[in-house]
């Protein structure tokens, strides 16, 4: 199999070049894809240590933030021998399922937030996890950046499904197929965590205070 370090050329969708992209028909992949904005914001705000988890249960397309300090090999997974208890992985992981459908992360008031809504919701309601993810990683915001740019065409990245085996590449599930013949069907997986930078900003906010 080869390295992920070395798949840096994949397919896009042909559209990304000369036209805008749509949003989403379909209400399911639309708020799935919400959730995905709503980790660009957090990262434009700085929490760039904010990783996604992205794959499809056999049920439901799930998606679950965590700090990049606890992350796999390939970037993606997180490695639960790294959190130590189960309480401390609990407090630092925020898990989203397309299953329940506007009732981000299990909130029963957040059904109309736009993805920066989210975004500031998100902050307020995980502290624990937004102290241990605010700090510069912009090889990791640049390459989310990038996978979200491509996937807003009708795609949602995933690393694995019930019936697709793990590979050394992001898997990309077609919300629609185009009239093109270009599609994306993988995206390279994000680079390894950099030593980013601790932001201070002033005064402190609620969030990060202990």
């Amino acid at each position: 199999m080869t390295d992920a370090s070395t798949r840096t050329s994949f397919p896009v969708p042909s559209e990304i070049f000369v036209e805008e992209p749509k949003p989403f028909e379909d209400d399911y992949a639309r708020r799935c894809f919400r959730v995905l904005r709503m980790v660009a914001v957090l990262h434009g705000k700085g929490f760039q240590g904010l990783r996604i988890f992205p794959y499809k249960h056999p049920l439901a397309y799930r998606i679950e933030l965590f700090p990049a300090a606890y992350v796999g090999r390939n970037g993606v997974r997180y490695d639960n021998e790294l959190f130590g208890e189960k309480l401390e992985r609990e407090r630092l992981i925020a898990r989203h399922s397309g299953a329940h459908e506007a009732r981000f992360f299990g909130w029963d008031d957040v059904s109309n937030h736009s993805a920066h809504q989210l975004a500031l919701t998100f902050i307020e309601r995980f502290p624990k996890l937004a102290r241990a993810t605010y700090y510069l990683d912009y090889a990791y915001a640049g390459w989310f950046a990038s996978l979200l740019a491509h996937c807003e065409y009708g795609h949602l990245p995933y690393l694995f499904g019930e019936y697709d085996e793990e590979l050394d590449v992001m898997r990309i599930h077609h919300v629609r197929r185009g009239k093109t013949d270009c599609q994306m069907d993988w995206f390279p997986l994000p680079p390894r965590p950099s030593d980013g930078n601790r932001m201070d900003p002033r005064p402190i906010p609620r969030w990060l205070r202990d």
